[in-house]
């Protein structure tokens, strides 16, 4: 279920990122930040997926559900 919540936000990060990247690409330390949100997404420390899985999307996907 981990790697699930992981794959799901990671995807829907990639989706949004396609779309962002040539606009804030330019920003200082744009991809070191970029770098450490997916690590901080993988880490079974944070749990970072998990947080915002539950916190935002499953919501989101239940109200749409019914």
């Amino acid at each position: 279920v981990r790697w699930m919540m992981y794959w799901i936000v990671f995807a829907l990060f990639m989706a949004t990122e396609t779309f962002t990247d040539l606009l804030i690409s330019w920003f200082p330390f744009y991809y070191e930040v970029k770098m450490a949100f997916v690590i901080w997404l993988l880490s079974p420390y944070t749990r970072g997926a998990s947080l915002l899985y539950r916190r935002f999307l499953h919501p989101t996907l239940a109200r749409r559900e019914r």
